[in-house]
């Protein structure tokens, strides 16, 4: 009689079969893409925590004359000429940073001007924590960022840091011109405000810059 022999099949094989372990290579791999991970996340921390100051950096940067880096000074609205030729739509928005508890809107989302117009308008701010005054910082952006170098302020509630008390609304007022030498392609303007717990974007400032190499 034959003898009898016992027949494997697929997942024998697999059960008996001694797991993989894992290379030097592998091992090596996994290493550097957590060390990356870990890099990266460290500095999407160090962009969050500089907040107004690495924002003005950037500006300054990428776009000097579109961008608030620098919010300025006043400027005297003397020997300016209305041209009442065009029109320009100048569009308005507002943000508040998730690190201030206020509420922050403008009181017209849209106006229509003579380059070299005179026009005031108002954003509403409001602390929303009725336990503490809080102090805010805006900052703004203009698109198209051409248009930044003939954006005039003869008031802006941007040029200095606003305290607001709990719960306390105010109006904020923008007293703006734009330029009557802007090119006439320039249609359409968007200045954007976006306001920033002043104190919390100084601190954590304060943090980023002791942070050196190595610790």
């Amino acid at each position: 009689m034959a003898e009898h022999q016992e027949q494997t099949t697929p997942n024998d094989v697999n059960e008996s079969a001694e797991p993989a372990r894992p290379t030097q290579e592998m091992v090596e791999n996994n290493k550097r893409t957590g060390k990356k991970m870990l890099a990266f996340i460290a500095f999407m921390f160090l962009v969050a925590a500089a907040s107004i100051p690495l924002y003005r950096i950037v500006c300054v940067a990428i776009d000097p004359g579109g961008s608030s880096w620098q919010n300025g000074e006043t400027d005297s609205y003397e020997g300016v000429t209305v041209d009442k030729s065009r029109k320009v739509k100048v569009r308005f928005a507002a943000e508040v940073n998730r690190q201030l508890p206020w509420r922050f809107e403008p009181t017209e989302y849209s106006v229509t001007v003579h380059p070299g117009e005179k026009r005031l308008t108002k954003f509403v701010s409001e602390n929303l924590d009725g336990a503490r005054a809080i102090k805010g910082q805006a900052v703004y952006d203009i698109n198209p960022p051409e248009a930044g170098q003939y954006f005039k302020k003869i008031e802006c509630f941007c040029f200095t840091e606003q305290t607001l008390e709990p719960g306390e609304q105010v109006d904020m007022p923008l007293y703006f011109w734009f330029d009557p030498d802007m090119p006439d392609h320039i249609k359409e303007i968007t200045l954007a405000y976006t306001f920033f717990n002043a104190d919390t974007s100084r601190k954590r400032a304060g943090e980023t810059a002791a942070i050196t190499p190595g610790k």
